[in-house]
């Protein structure tokens, strides 16, 4: 196995899920989101050679985001994610009532994010759902460090200030 077929097995292992997350931001339906992220990966096979390592994350999600739009552009249906189709990180061993608590609580927090403004919406997601780093979303978002701070920062106060109003009714 060569370099460079390690190294795309590695990438592939490491982002094919979060990149099917984040290209259902985009999609919404699961096929598509599976369709745009194997476009990427075929790219990324096509070009493995001229991509710094250092800006593979950036990279990927990047190409991700403008294929997911130039899906969007020829379906022209851009559409909040479907939280339940995506529920890929709940813990398999935990009982059917905190599966279900999980589910609900995963759900509520997906739709805070989805009601977040755009540029906020997607830091928050390639944060917290995606889990790349500060540089990394910079990179994707093509902004700067600091606004990515800036917007992660606003995203989760506005979160927080719903959640708590949501748990005051309750």
């Amino acid at each position: 196995m060569t370099d460079t077929d390690r190294l795309f097995l590695e990438a592939l292992g490491r982002y094919e899920r979060p990149l099917i997350r984040y290209a259902m931001s985009y999609t919404r339906e699961l096929e598509d989101a599976r369709d745009v992220v194997q476009d990427v990966f075929l790219k990324l096979s096509q070009n493995i050679d001229l991509i710094d390592t250092e800006r593979m994350a950036a990279w990927l999600f990047t190409t991700c985001r403008n294929r997911a739009l130039d899906l969007y552009r020829k379906n022209r249906r851009l559409v909040a994610m479907d939280t339940e189709t995506i529920e890929m990180e709940i813990d398999p061993v935990a009982g059917p009532l905190e599966h279900l608590e999980a589910g609900e609580t995963a759900a509520a927090l997906h739709r805070m994010i989805n009601e977040l403004p755009a540029r906020q919406k997607q830091a928050v997601w390639l944060k917290f759902i995606i889990n790349l780093s500060y540089q990394e979303i910079s990179q994707v978002m093509e902004t700067s460090i600091g606004n990515v701070g800036y917007l992660i920062h606003h995203g989760v106060a506005a979160m927080r200030t719903k959640w708590k109003a949501a748990e005051a009714v309750n």
